[in-house]
């Protein structure tokens, strides 16, 4: 029979996390779904973990001898599915149980529309600090311009939280494997070009965790890649370059955030020029925090770090926000029993 999803997890050197990402499909309360885990050449001990999870015929885990990249492991797993849609989970993320149920009720009233994502808690320095969005935020529905899908200006979506209608992978293609980290933005920016219509939940289904053994990003290389995504979604002309100038004013704050404002300063410079929007348009005030000693930047960092730990502690942090970091604990406490 047919499954309405095809869940796909990429995983390499996670063995508990990935674990944990499992045991939250497999704890969905639609169970319409197959769940393929593929284990991207991992040289820790994933393979013997994924193997002790529950036994379930919608469960099934792929073993790839040689790392290729998760853009590889999730073109093997689509190659793979026949469901009506496929829908992603990043190794080190969980779904809340009622998050496959959302998208398919979500799906079954909008036809219409084949690229579908929700909202989600953000799990950082041991707690839930927020959301992804704001429940009340508008969002872009229906048929939208592709550079809609570059940036988080318009839908801000994680791939952990998307699902998309397993026959747009037909039309539109593929993940590419000769890009790094920003292959599913290309992905969705060509797909939104294309027509793909846009639907958006607006309730967390997810908890998207942050933390310090993520991929390294290199956000030099991350432009150049936002640029690949800005071609695939067939921005021109004037929309092309005020949509390049806001991707590097959010490139160089990335890099004064990971506390290297000298490299912040150069970005601005050399892709904006001398006389560019950073010194008289909406990055002056970002120029000039460049100037700020990075030890008083990693001081500020610091400090935001404890106080958002303070904040969002048991018995303080909203209600919700308390349940969904329970769920994220209870899963890995099971994971680690593997």
């Amino acid at each position: 029979m047919t499954p309405f999803f095809t869940v796909v997890i990429p995983t390499y050197n996670r063995s508990r996390m990935a674990a944990a990402a499992a045991l939250s499909v497999l704890d969905q309360i639609e169970g319409d779904f197959q769940c393929l885990v593929v284990d991207d050449g991992s040289t820790d001990d994933t393979p013997r973990v994924l193997a002790a999870l529950p036994k379930d015929e919608r469960l099934h885990v792929i073993r790839m001898y040689k790392n290729l990249g998760q853009h590889s492991c999730r073109n093997l797993a689509i190659r793979l599915s026949h469901a009506r849609f496929v829908t992603f989970l990043d190794s080190d993320d969980v779904y809340l149980p009622g998050r496959l149920a959302a998208f398919k009720d979500a799906a079954r009233r909008r036809p219409e529309a084949g690229f579908w994502f929700s909202n989600a808690y953000v799990h950082r320095y041991g707690r839930v600090v927020g959301r992804l969005f704001h429940p009340d935020r508008a969002i872009p529905q229906g048929r939208v311009p592709g550079c809609y899908a570059v940036g988080d200006r318009w839908l801000p979506y994680v791939t952990t939280n998307v699902a998309i209608r397993r026959d747009a992978f037909d039309r539109f293609g593929a993940f590419r494997e000769d890009l790094r980290i920003l292959e599913d933005t290309e992905l969705y920016a060509r797909m939104l070009a294309g027509g793909l219509e846009v639907g958006s939940i607006a309730e967390p289904l997810a908890v998207r965790v942050l933390h310090a053994s993520q991929i390294t990003r290199d956000h030099e290389r991350d432009f150049r890649e936002a640029l690949i995504a800005l071609q695939s979604s067939g921005a021109q002309g004037e929309v092309l370059a005020r949509l390049r100038e806001a991707l590097v004013l959010e490139v160089a704050t990335y890099l004064w955030k990971e506390l290297e404002p000298e490299r912040a300063r150069e970005f601005l410079r050399a892709e904006l020029g001398e006389a560019g929007p950073w010194a008289f348009g909406p990055g002056r005030g970002l120029y000039w925090k460049t100037f700020l000693p990075a030890k008083a930047l990693a001081a500020a960092k610091a400090l935001r770090r404890s106080y958002l730990r303070a904040r969002f502690a048991p018995g303080l942090a909203p209600g919700e926000f308390t349940a969904a970091c329970r769920a994220l604990e209870s899963l890995r406490g099971r994971a680690a029993c593997l």
